[in-house]
């Protein structure tokens, strides 16, 4: 019997990229889905484009097992039944949701409503299903915070709320156990984190330790933060969702500490303190 055929959507993103590479090295047959189609660590590459129904029947036909990574973008929920639709149409038996820590449809908070209205489109398809809900990422210190650590202060609205960061290599590890063996975990929602919340304030300072250097954290208004998003160019959806992101940190609702990774994974899940000495180069 042939190995089940996977398809990994957002396979040129943090998450996906890891993953691929993880299914990759188990020898599982898997596809790198994405905009551009391009092969992503040997895999092939399949063009994956949320905006298309059409192009989404060819994207997903033969696909067995589906990884499904959205983009945050306006209309989020309204590509979520495309591919939901699509996946139901092409025979997809599995599919596992990439989500977001706090998801509720019900939620008052922008951010966790919009994850939970999506998981709810998953959970009501009938495809047999998983969803992984990880907290805040490590990488956010390298990708958003990068400059702001290198010129010396960092300013978030975070006030002194913790949050649980967790590693994108965890994550992937997460989600390629699920994808290669499913069935123990269909129908199940796990909340995935790194193993201590922290503040703003202590994530720097493991950063500052390991690069000798302390950094400044100056905590700023939401306010402030929505007026610099909105000066940047972006779109009022996209800075009100990142808003409720900011104030999900600030208030504490992200300090949950899950033992998810070690459960699935059979392994503790990396440290900030570690994190930080293995990528200390990216912010000298």
């Amino acid at each position: 019997m042939s190995e089940p055929v996977i398809l990994v959507t957002g396979a040129t993103g943090n998450i996906g990229r890891a993953l691929v590479q993880r299914l990759s090295s188990a020898g599982a047959r898997v596809i790198a889905g994405s905009p551009s189609g391009e092969s992503v660590a040997g895999a092939p590459g399949r063009v994956v484009r949320f905006d298309d129904p059409a192009s989404l029947k060819t994207a997903f036909e033969g696909v067995e097992r589906l990884f499904l990574l959205l983009p945050l973008v306006p209309g989020k929920v309204e590509l979520a039944r495309n591919a939901v639709d699509a996946a139901k149409a092409a025979g997809v038996r599995f599919l596992l949701r990439s989500s977001g820590a706090g998801a509720d449809p019900q939620s008052p908070v922008a951010v966790a409503r919009l994850q939970g209205e999506i998981d709810q489109i998953v959970i009501d398809s009938g495809i047999d299903h998983t969803l992984v809900r990880p907290n805040s990422f490590m990488q956010n210190f390298i990708q958003f915070y990068g400059g702001m650590i290198k010129a010396g202060t960092v300013y978030l609205s975070h006030a002194d709320g913790r949050s649980s960061f967790i590693d994108v290599a965890d994550i992937a590890a997460v989600d390629a156990t699920i994808l290669l063996d499913p069935q123990a975990h269909v129908g199940k929602a796990y909340t995935v984190t790194g193993p201590q919340a922290l503040s703003a304030r202590e994530a720097l300072d493991a950063i500052g330790a390991e690069i000798g250097r302390r950094i400044g954290y100056v905590p700023v208004p939401e306010e402030a933060a929505v007026a610099s998003m909105k000066q940047m160019g972006m779109d009022d959806w996209t800075v009100g969702i990142l808003s409720s992101l900011n104030q999900v940190i600030a208030n504490g609702w992200a300090a949950e500490v899950s033992p998810a990774v070690q459960q699935i994974t059979g392994r503790a899940p990396r440290s900030f303190a570690q994190f930080a000495a293995d990528n200390a180069a990216a912010w000298r």
